[in-house]
């Protein structure tokens, strides 16, 4: 789960940051970790709001940074995960924020925090599965069930989706895998340049390429051919 952590109290920072860490290294797999980006000022994590599974804010120390029109700003810019208002000086209860705030109170007790990281998870699991492409000027989030398969080019990876378009994504290939994660086992490397979704092939052929829903032929290693052919088979049986 990526979060966005700001808070313009440094100890606060700090601390929030270290308890994050504790409960992040008590997840069971790698899947469950929590990846923190922290700042003291709200200007970077506007560029990318969409980006982040949770925010967590308390702005109160900064002269002309009003946290109501940080996350009203959030919003606006197509941020779509649950705020958590940490209340110290200033107690957010008592003003105007998105449904899908939650609020806590500092200093910051375990159980509290562990509480809301909770339900931030269930929101996250129960929201749509995308994944962020990034390209020079623009940042697009399209559904991995869409995407067909996945080809390195000059350094980035280009993503053919399920309507016919294709997208720039800056990156190599490995990153964009890595990016999936380990939820989407759908995806196997064709070869070392081509990543495919085994859940658009429609046939493995005897010349050894897999036939994408779209038409289109990928040659196929002999590896990826064994566990496609494996993949397939479970799946007709």
């Amino acid at each position: 789960m990526h979060i966005a952590l700001c808070d313009d109290n440094f100890g606060d920072r700090h601390q929030t940051e270290r308890l994050l860490r504790r409960e992040s290294d008590r997840q069971e797999d790698s899947a469950g970790m929590y990846i923190v980006d922290s700042y003291g000022s709200p200007e970077t994590i506007m560029s990318h709001p969409r980006a982040y599974d949770l925010f967590i804010i308390d702005l109160c120390k900064t002269d002309g940074v009003d946290a109501c029109e940080v996350v009203k700003k959030l919003v606006e810019s197509g941020a779509d995960a649950p705020f958590v208002m940490c209340c110290s000086d200033v107690d957010y209860r008592q003003m105007d924020f998105p449904e899908n705030t939650m609020f806590i109170d500092k200093p910051i007790k375990v159980a509290d925090l562990q509480e809301v990281l909770g339900k931030a998870k269930s929101i996250k699991d129960s929201a749509p599965d995308t994944i962020e492409l990034r390209e020079l000027l623009d940042t697009i989030y399209v559904n991995v069930s869409e995407v067909v398969y996945a080809r390195e080019k000059s350094g980035d990876t280009m993503v053919t989706l399920m309507d016919g378009r294709t997208l720039k994504s800056i990156g190599q290939l490995w990153l964009f895998r890595r990016t999936l994660g380990t939820k989407h086992p759908q995806f196997i490397y064709a070869n070392p340049n081509v990543l495919i979704n085994s859940d658009h092939v429609t046939e493995v052929t005897k010349l050894g390429f897999a036939r994408m829903c779209n038409g289109k032929r990928i040659m196929l290693s002999r590896s990826a051919k064994g566990s496609l052919k494996g993949i397939l088979g479970k799946e007709n049986s």
